[in-house]
């Protein structure tokens, strides 16, 4: 048995590109571990790259840290977050939606989806769904997550 038979098959994802980026996830899974950041080929996904970001765990305590987030999410926040910790941003430091859903995935070991509500300032953007996915250098403990996001605008009812 691999490691993919132990995750959803869709998660419940509604956006087209998110289902694509779980997609590919899943075909970086080793046998009873979890993929690297070493194993993402950004040249393999350049249409998904402005929807997703990659955020570092850290520990004692327990934190995250924004590396990378693609083009399309530094459109719609009200700061740039590339390189603050979560601890840093008053929006989402614990315990909020934020910080409990890269929680879950560090400790579950699992891709989650979740919709969150959108807190910035744009007018045309009803929600966010967002998949988080974990990633690990030794292949067990999440050291890493990659995200994705998609944008529903208030008049529309899917991503």
């Amino acid at each position: 048995m691999t490691a993919t038979s132990n995750f959803d098959e869709n998660l419940g994802l509604e956006a087209t590109h998110l289902v694509e980026l779980f997609r590919y996830w899943q075909s970086l899974l080793r046998v009873k571990e979890l993929p690297a950041r070493a194993d993402i080929d950004p040249q393999a996904i350049p249409a998904l790259l402005p929807y997703c970001e990659l955020i570092d765990v850290h520990r004692d305590p327990l934190d995250f840290e924004y590396r990378l987030v693609g083009t399309l999410i530094d459109e719609i926040v009200t700061q740039s977050y590339t390189g603050l910790r979560l601890s840093e941003i008053p929006t989402q430091n614990s315990p909020s939606l934020m910080f409990s859903l890269y929680e879950q995935v560090t400790k579950e070991k699992r891709p989650v989806r979740s919709v969150l509500p959108y807190t910035g300032e744009l007018p045309d953007i009803k929600d966010v769904e967002s998949l988080v996915l974990p990633l690990s250098s030794n292949g067990h403990d999440v050291d890493m997550l990659l995200g994705g996001i998609a944008l529903r605008r208030p008049d529309r009812d899917n991503y």
